[in-house]
């Protein structure tokens, strides 16, 4: 996902913005794989990204389309009537995130990846994606 590549900072979210409240989940990203702290629910969500790899790594929090699936979404990078909301973070190698990303969860299918690139290829296409459903 080209989104989480470049520079561009629109999408992130600042240490500055204000919590959502409500569920605090922890991201614990390695090399090549997410562990959520807590499974998501609907509602307020304050989401970190704990980087405990060797690597650099980011986390695209993507709440997909309603008729989209996760594999549209990557192809597509993001755009095409994929995504409903995007938000980046980036962690170095054995930090926490300086930003958060805050979200006002709702029922909808949710996709998080790195698209970092080591050896040329995404961490993404090396396993570093995951998928959740929220339902009521």
């Amino acid at each position: 996902m080209a989104a989480g590549c470049g520079g561009d900072d629109e999408g992130e979210t600042t240490a500055a913005e204000e919590p959502a409240g409500g569920q605090e989940i922890t991201v614990t990203a390695d090399e090549y794989s997410f562990e959520l702290s807590d499974t998501p629910a609907t509602g307020p969500a304050t989401f970190r990204l704990d980087n405990v790899g060797e690597e650099r790594h980011e986390l695209i929090f993507v709440q997909l389309a309603e008729d989209a699936t996760a594999d549209d979404a990557i192809e597509a990078q993001g755009e095409k009537g994929t995504t409903e909301l995007t938000r980046r973070i980036v962690a170095n190698p054995g930090e926490e995130a300086k930003q958060t990303i805050d979200a006002e969860l709702e029922p909808a299918n949710y996709l998080m990846v790195c698209a970092i690139s080591s050896g040329g290829k995404p961490h993404f296409t090396l396993g570093q994606r995951e998928e959740f459903e929220i339902t009521e």
